[in-house]
């Protein structure tokens, strides 16, 4: 993947995540979705999580907006979206989506 920049040093993401191929039964109540609690934790740490939540129109679907500095671009969110311990596990896939953000607002 190549860095997309909105001119202003940072690079955007969506993380399309959804059930992965050993979930069963209800994401939130399974023992390995903590792990994705801290990988979104991870983020907002980093001052990189814009928002993060499920949709309400498909049940175990959610997505995660990343902007980080164009440094770190896409290629290093793709690597600690791989690396978050639900997707490692299979209770979770995960799409990333490179996003051309051309206006934000304050």
């Amino acid at each position: 993947m190549t860095s997309e920049s909105t001119g202003t040093g940072s690079a955007w993401a969506a993380l399309i995540h959804s059930p992965g191929p050993t979930a069963s039964g209800p994401l939130f109540r399974d023992p390995r979705f903590a792990h994705h609690l801290a990988f979104l934790r991870s983020l907002d740490e980093k001052g990189w999580l814009v928002a993060a939540g499920s949709f309400a129109d498909a049940d175990g679907e959610g997505m995660t907006v990343v902007r980080c500095p164009a440094s770190v671009g896409l290629d290093g969110v793709e690597r600690l979206a791989r690396a978050d311990e639900a997707v490692v596990s299979g209770l979770l896939s995960v799409r990333i989506r490179p996003w051309r953000v051309v206006m934000a607002g304050t």
